[in-house]
């Protein structure tokens, strides 16, 4: 018996090095847990260390890892979200990793990228960034190419909004019947409802939230920002979206541009990647999208220039492992820009290294990413962003209802709406009294947007008040001799009838 005891002692060593490194991540791209299980491979090559992948569902993921996080019994290595790395290091659930940054070169990031590591108004790094979402304009070619627009067509706004009217005047249908609509976004709900407004937002010079004397508070009665949401909903107004899909989410809509049912789209970098891989593997390559081909663009331009959203996931070390080298030489080896470029050339997100970033340029599709990436935006990496987010998205399902089919939009409703999340901002930001813009100032705002029917016929011609007066005397004077010949009638007709008498 003190044999068996004293050999145990003797191989628990061993037999806790045996027990694989464990990684969880969530599904991005067509087959991630088996493209990551080819670089562990790789990694077990490299250090004798074996590892193996576990894949959260995008909506337990939050759950899963903070009961695991809190309990300390988390992986070795973990993907977070880049909103949620601040909201996991503030409650001390992360291992800092400043004492590694001379291994992993913090200089070789995406400036916006590497900010995400990091907590608002503090110098510790939580995580490493593993790969970008950058959200640009893209096109379905062979549509494109039939509808005549190009390049010079989407640069502003502006003549994007021309450019999706011309297209809808084309009346264009697939061969089924099925109507082909300029563009379309997802509606009521879907978690990516932020994202897609922030391009357009952010374009005018506006944002959700800004940081005043230190505090940040809500920003969404900023007449940019406000003018960057009526943008968005003119979309729907002008009838140049397919409406139906407010009722649907991001995959929804984005099979709906694969089938070729729509001209444009702004959605995740994968989608470029996914026409390139068989759909025997999870890709488009054989439907209308991958047949067609695909076109890329930077967001339509505003007065701030053209500024994409930029997401995206980091890899972090739970606290428990801080001191755990075999977790440490996990992170570093998956965090290495030959294993970034690999891992992201097949799920098809950027990669954050700006030296990866430089090849990937060599592609013309994803070279406009590459410098969407260089001017685009991310969400400040506040605590409790995930709350500020969810607020968001109620917000906007609120205006997509007045929108809905048989909605009753009205701008007055409108204000309504951002008056009332403007508070709600503020209470979860602590913010205080914050100025509020009244319902004036704000039909100002509104009325200084151009409608589709100015841009395409020019603004209507205001009479000059000197025209007026002259016009003015010149109606008198008609007016005057029309009078003054109906009273010589009048005086004839009377003289008349005394001669007959």
């Amino acid at each position: 018996m003190r044999l068996k005891f004293i050999l145990i002692l003797l191989l628990a060593p061993a037999m806790l090095m045996a027990k694989p490194l464990e990684v969880w991540i969530m599904p991005n791209g067509a087959n991630p847990q088996g493209i990551l299980e080819e670089r562990l491979v790789q990694f077990t090559k490299e250090t004798g260390l074996s590892a193996k992948v576990v894949v959260l569902d995008w909506g337990e993921a939050w759950s899963r890892i903070s009961e695991a996080l809190e309990s300390g019994q988390g992986p070795d290595v973990l993907q977070l979200g880049t909103t949620w790395v601040s909201f996991f290091a503030s409650k001390g659930w992360l291992s800092p990793l400043d004492a590694h940054l001379g291994k992993v070169d913090p200089g070789r990031f995406v400036p916006v990228s590497w900010k995400t590591t990091q907590v608002d108004d503090q110098n510790s790094i939580y995580a490493i960034p593993w790969f970008m979402d950058v959200r640009v304009l893209m096109a379905n070619k062979a549509l494109l190419a039939e509808s005549g627009l190009d390049n010079e067509n989407i640069v502003t706004l502006d003549s994007f909004r021309l450019a999706l009217d011309r297209f809808k005047s084309l009346n264009k249908t697939k061969e089924t019947g099925t109507i082909i609509y300029p563009f379309a976004f997802p509606g009521k709900s879907d978690w990516n409802i932020p994202h897609n407004f922030a391009p357009w937002i952010w374009s005018q010079g506006g944002d959700f939230i800004v940081k005043e004397n230190g505090q940040w508070q809500s920003n969404l009665l900023n007449p940019k920002t406000i003018k960057g949401i009526k943008l968005y909903v003119n979309f729907i107004l002008d009838s140049l979206v397919n409406v139906s899909t407010l009722k649907e989410n991001t995959a929804q809509v984005t099979s709906r541009f694969n089938n070729g049912e729509q001209l444009f789209s702004i959605n995740t970098s994968e989608v470029i990647m996914q026409t390139r891989v068989d759909e025997s593997k999870g890709g488009t390559l054989n439907s209308r999208i991958g047949q067609d081909g695909i076109s890329t663009f930077p967001i339509p331009s505003g007065p701030a220039g053209s500024v994409a959203f930029i997401g995206g996931s980091n890899l972090a070390l739970p606290k428990a492992k801080q001191n755990n080298s075999r977790a440490l030489q996990l992170l570093l080896f998956l965090t290495r820009g030959d294993n970034l470029d690999i891992y992201t050339q097949k799920i098809g997100f950027l990669p954050p290294d700006t030296t990866v970033l430089s090849e990937w340029a060599q592609d013309s599709l994803y070279k406009v990413l590459v410098d969407q990436a260089k001017e685009g935006k991310a969400y400040p990496n506040i605590p409790n962003w995930g709350e500020i987010e969810s607020m968001l998205v109620e917000m906007f399902s609120a205006v997509w209802s007045l929108l809905d089919v048989g909605g009753l939009y009205s701008d007055e409703e409108l204000y309504e709406i951002l008056s009332r999340y403007h508070l709600v901002l503020n209470k979860s930001l602590d913010a205080g009294e914050v100025a509020v813009l009244s319902k004036d100032e704000f039909y100002d705002v509104i009325k200084s947007i151009k409608s589709l029917e100015e841009l395409k016929y020019g603004p209507k011609k205001e009479k000059s008040s000197a025209r007026v007066d002259l016009l003015q005397k010149v109606e008198f004077r008609i007016a005057l001799a029309v009078l003054f010949i109906l009273l010589l009638s009048l005086i004839g007709v009377i003289r008349l009838r005394k001669k007959q008498n």
